[in-house]
């Protein structure tokens, strides 16, 4: 290995490590969150300092910046640019605002989260004619004794726990912390309607969830909005369906792997299905089966078998496109994740449960917007700390004017940022290609 002599000097020159980081100003400017939410935020007590929404916009700004805790903000102030843009708030100032909201106020957060995530998706998908809806339910390990809300779980491990509904492009529409035990489906029902009102009627949608969401209201809340959906059916109740009706299933070979099988049946049955909304009496469940490998003592069934329950007739969408369906909710662990471990969301910093609630819905801004710009790296999009690394950590110099500063950069650094910018801009707001090169950008306009 070449060993060089490395000395460390200092110089006056005033230097930043998120240069990327005004690409996600002019988006906030550019969906008007200022607008959005600026008004449900807690009223200032002194007449100086930040505002509201100046504290809310760096708490955004930090997240996106990469803070996981309260601290990190005293280390961000360091940076120049991120100074500059958020005038540096302290951890003390920040502990401080979250503490200042309300029930209301989160209620009145959390309800306008599918607007903006719906006009981020428009910005995606102009010609948007349809989006499926994810959710799912998930722990977050906490080891503060005094923490409000942190309870021992169903894993047997002290946690808060949320509700989080994502769409097939991995924007979220709703997020929501409760205490530890809360079951998954709670406040489910609440979450998808605002999300399903912001959605125009002339947009198909559907829905798909694990069998904690297989319940009576949540299917009535579905259909009263005309949402197509896929739920996984707890063994419970296809246990007793596949007694009470087995022998009317046809049941057909298919090319689905499942079980890591090659050799699946597939059929379905009619799901008589009491007290459902707008005078429906049945549901249609899915079955897909395979011969088990090895049949225990005891064990009267031959077959592993899965069941999805749908609104669907068999002419809307076969058995196997259901199953195909439902398949792709695996995705909505992949943006939880995301969250967990580009965000931090695996644990909150506060003792107040409130304080945590804000906490992680300011992040769920920071989520969006970084989701959006994912897209401008990859079609399909790409997890937060590939953004931070190929987008918002970039190194510059920063040269202050009058009424303006100029981000001085290396060449190629330069050339991504304005094919960013431009791609970002209102020029691209419509029927424009996500990805291009520098030379095709510049070509275009």
């Amino acid at each position: 290995m070449r060993k060089l002599s490395i000395k460390i000097t200092s110089n006056a020159k005033s230097l930043s490590s998120f240069s990327g980081l005004h690409l996600f100003t002019n988006l906030v400017d550019k969906f008007e969150l200022q607008r959005l939410f600026g008004p449900l935020l807690p009223r200032k007590q002194r007449d100086r300092g930040l505002t509201s929404f100046e504290k809310l916009y760096a708490g955004v700004m930090g997240f996106i910046a990469g803070a996981k805790c309260l601290d990190d903000f005293d280390t961000l102030t360091n940076d120049p640019l991120f100074s500059e843009l958020t005038y540096g708030p302290a951890s003390t100032t920040m502990g401080k605002y979250l503490r200042l909201f309300s029930l209301k106020q989160i209620q009145d957060i959390r309800n306008k989260l599918p607007l903006l995530a719906y006009r981020l998706r428009i910005w995606l998908q102009p010609n948007l004619h349809k989006i499926v809806f994810r959710m799912d339910g998930t722990l977050h390990e906490q080891y503060g004794e005094k923490m409000e809300g942190v309870e021992w779980n169903y894993k047997k491990f002290r946690s808060l726990s949320s509700q989080n509904l994502f769409d097939d492009k991995g924007l979220c529409y709703g997020f929501s912390l409760r205490n530890g035990a809360a079951h998954s489906s709670v406040g489910a029902v609440e979450m998808m309607e605002n999300a399903f009102k912001v959605i125009p009627k002339s947009i198909q949608k559907f829905y798909v969830a694990d069998s904690a969401y297989a319940n009576e209201d949540i299917y009535n809340s579905l259909l009263n909005h005309n949402v197509n959906f896929a739920i996984c059916l707890p063994e419970i109740v296809w246990g007793s369906l596949l007694k009470n009706y087995g022998n009317k299933i046809n049941w057909f070979k298919t090319g689905i792997k499942f079980f890591k099988s090659n050799k699946c049946e597939i059929g379905d049955i009619i799901y008589p299905k009491k007290g459902l909304t707008m005078g429906r009496k049945f549901l249609r469940v899915v079955f897909i089966r395979a011969k088990k490998k090895e049949i225990l003592s005891g064990d009267n069934h031959p077959y592993d078998y899965y069941a999805i329950v749908t609104n669907m007739s068999n002419s809307e969408m076969t058995n196997e496109r259901i199953i195909e369906l439902y398949r792709k909710r695996a995705q909505v662990e992949n943006n939880i994740k995301d969250l967990k471990n580009g965000l931090d969301f695996h644990h909150f910093p506060c003792q107040s449960l409130k304080a945590n609630h804000v906490w992680g819905l300011m992040g769920i801004i920071a989520y969006n917007l970084i989701r959006l710009v994912s897209f401008t790296i990859s079609k399909d999009g790409c997890f937060s700390n590939t953004v931070r690394k190929k987008i918002v950590m970039k190194a510059c110099e920063i040269i202050k004017h009058a009424r303006s500063i100029e981000l001085k950069m290396m060449n190629y650094f330069a050339k991504e940022v304005l094919r960013l910018s431009m791609i970002l801009s209102d020029a691209f707001f419509r029927g424009i290609p996500r990805l291009m090169s520098t030379t095709d950008v510049v070509h275009h306009l």
